[in-house]
Parts: C-alpha cells; sequence; structure tokens
C-alpha cells in the first residue's frame, strides 16, 4: 500500500501540535468550495435515519444514479468510495496481466499486485505527449485479455483523454477490459462532454466518485458502472448494507447539484489561471500543462520536491510530494486551488522562498 497519499491534515496536525482545522491543504484534490449549501439541511433533517439499517443494496441511490445518466439501476454498483472497485476489480476478473500508464494513482498498481497480476507500466512520463499519443501507447502495450486502468483526468498530471477516443480504442480491442477511472471528470466539463456515461461499451468499467466533484470525501461514496454482461461478477463483490444511511442520502442530494458543479468548474478554471499567474515568476516552480484544477509542478534547484514540501509543512501547509508516484522522481509537487485567501498565502511563502533556501 502507497502511504503519503494527498489530504492526510490529521497526521501534520499531530506532528505541529495544532488543530486539523488549521491545516491548509492543497494536496487533496476536492473542490475548492464549500459543499453544496442544503447538505447540511438534509442530514440534519434526516439524522434519525442512523437508527435504522440502510438500504441493503442502495438502490433508490442507483436509481437516482440511473435517471441523471440514463442508466438501467442494475448497471450501477455503489460501494464506499472508489477505492473498494480498485482493489475488487483485478481479483474478481483475474487477468495475467494489468496494464497501467505512468505516473498514476498508485492503488491501480497495489490493487494488481494483491490479485497476483502482472503489472506492465506504460511510461507515459509528466509532460511532452498528445492525448492522442497516449492512448496509442497504451493501447499497444495493452494485448487480448488484459486488463487497463485509466485515469481520465489523471492523477496527478492533469492530463485529459477526450471520452471518444478512449471508447474508440476499447471498441477496437473488445476482448481487452478497460478500467475507466472518471473521479476527476466533473472539473473538466459537463457529463455529454467529459464522460463515458452513456455509451454502451461491453468491455468497459467507468468509476465515479462522489468525494471531488462535490469536496465530501469523508462520506466515502463512489460507484461503479459497466454492461449488462458484468452484472453477476459485479453483485458478487457487493456487500450487503456496505453503504451508510447518510451516505445513501447524501448522494442523492447531491447527484441533483448540477448547477454547484458548474459553479466549481468555473471558479477552478478562473482561479487556477489566477494561481499560476501568482507563481509565474518563481524560479524553482515549472508549471506543468493540465486539464484540472490541480497542477503538476517540477521544482528545480536549489529545492527538492521533498525540501519544499518539507518547508511549507513547517508552515502548516500541506502539498503533495510527487516522490512516490511511479515514473517521477523527487522533482515534483502537486497542488490543487483552494480560496483566493489561501491560494495568496501559498504563493507568497513560495515567493519568499525563490532564491534564497536559508531564509
Amino acid at each position: 500500500m502507497l502511504y503519503g497519499h494527498g489530504g492526510d491534515i490529521y497526521g501534520l496536525a499531530r506532528r505541529l501540535g495544532k488543530r486539523p482545522e488549521e491545516i491548509i491543504d492543497f494536496s487533496s484534490n476536492i473542490s475548492p468550495l464549500p459543499p453544496p449549501s442544503g447538505l447540511r439541511e438534509v442530514l440534519i433533517r434526516q439524522i434519525d435515519e442512523i437508527r435504522r439499517l440502510p438500504e441493503v443494496d442502495s438502490l433508490c441511490l442507483r436509481e437516482a444514479i440511473g435517471r441523471r445518466y440514463g442508466l438501467a439501476p442494475d448497471r450501477i454498483f455503489v460501494v464506499p468510495g472508489t477505492t473498494d472497485w480498485i482493489h475488487a476489480i483485478p481479483a474478481l476478473l483475474r487477468p495475467e496481466r494489468v496494464v497501467i500508464p505512468i505516473p498514476t494513482y498508485a492503488d491501480y498498481e497495489d490493487a494488481a499486485r494483491k490479485a497476483g497480476c502482472e503489472v506492465v507500466s506504460v511510461p507515459l512520463g509528466p509532460e511532452g505527449l498528445s492525448a492522442g499519443e497516449c492512448l496509442d501507447a497504451i493501447f499497444h502495450a495493452a494485448t487480448e485479455r488484459d486488463l487497463v486502468f485509466l485515469c481520465n483526468p489523471n492523477n496527478p498530471t492533469g492530463r485529459y483523454i477526450p471520452p471518444r477516443d478512449i471508447a474508440d480504442a476499447a471498441s477496437k480491442r473488445p476482448r481487452t477490459f478497460w478500467v475507466v477511472d472518471e473521479s476527476y471528470a466533473p472539473f473538466v466539463a459537463e457529463d455529454a462532454l467529459s464522460s463515458l456515461l452513456g455509451r454502451s461499451l461491453e468491455n468497459v468499467l467507468i468509476l465515479r466518485s462522489f468525494s471531488k466533484i462535490y469536496g465530501v470525501p469523508g462520506l466515502r461514496l463512489g460507484y461503479a458502472v459497466g454492461s449488462t454482461a458484468l452484472k453477476e461478477t459485479l453483485e458478487s463483490a457487493v456487500k450487503p448494507w456496505a453503504v451508510s444511511r447518510l451516505s445513501q442520502i447524501a448522494g442523492e442530494y447531491l447527484l441533483k447539484e448540477t448547477a454547484y458543479e458548474e459553479e466549481v468548474r468555473k471558479y477552478c478554471a478562473r482561479e487556477k489561471r489566477r494561481f499560476l499567474a501568482l507563481l509565474e515568476g518563481v524560479s524553482f516552480l515549472k508549471p506543468l500543462p493540465g486539464e484540472t484544477h490541480f497542477i503538476l509542478y517540477q521544482v528545480r534547484p536549489p529545492w527538492s520536491a521533498g525540501e519544499v514540501t518539507k518547508f511549507l509543512e513547517a508552515e502548516g501547509i500541506l502539498i503533495r510530494d510527487c516522490s512516490n508516484f511511479s515514473g517521477l522522481d523527487g522533482r515534483y509537487i502537486r497542488m490543487a486551488v483552494k480560496s483566493g485567501k489561501e491560494n495568496d498565502m501559498l504563493a507568497h511563502v513560495l515567493r519568499r522562498m525563490d532564491g534564497d533556501k536559508d531564509f
């Protein structure tokens, strides 16, 4: 298991002797805006439902997902976070090989190795290749009966491949199984433009997360959308009462918040441009192109990624040191935009660091 995921505000707070709410977290790629305003009221109003078991199979939530995306509920499988599916799929499908483009989210490789699968890494690097070149490299590395993990947009690079291109590649390799993790797709565009949802692809499993776009990772809620051919296989992995009742209630409410999603997209696009401009003169940071609200930076001498991370931690600021991503070395950090005030604060510290490693 990879230790060092983003968002460990509790660990840093303990080390600094601070309260978790005193830590400014740029390492977690969730919405920088507060969750939709009505969510708190909905959960408070229905708090007494914790005295009953949740729906055994999250049927009401699956129906709500189905209504939004035009899907049959029996193709939707809800779990406490997409991590459950990432770790379940290699064990369920038992491919001989799992093809993983790197750098990317480390749990794909962890899950494949835990299931005893051979891992085939496809080095794409942090920059330089177009979306088409990336997909071609993945396509040619995969053979029949392989499983491909594809994060789109990708974490940590923010690289994005148009869904129509993925669908075309998958249709040309019908005996290769594709798992497409769309956790960050809502940050790119509305569903019709950013997602494979609604397409009928027998060899594609789509993963979706509530955590990122709505800013509610503590709820632990995600789902998979598969073909009817996968129905029995996926059902065998779903545990009864796996999702808490409050998470089910929250999910039904959040699915209706399309205006909030658009607000997040517009805010992130605007604030990302401003944040990049704030750091434009910092000589030891080079931003790499990406389509998401988080930014991968190359760190140049005299600093290393670890040194920048530790310096900011001492200031109560958490960023993501990307040194433990396969395919990256100790020269990359990832930061997600937050509120304007917090972005200004981080930019101020980084500008102070520039040119004076010993200040």
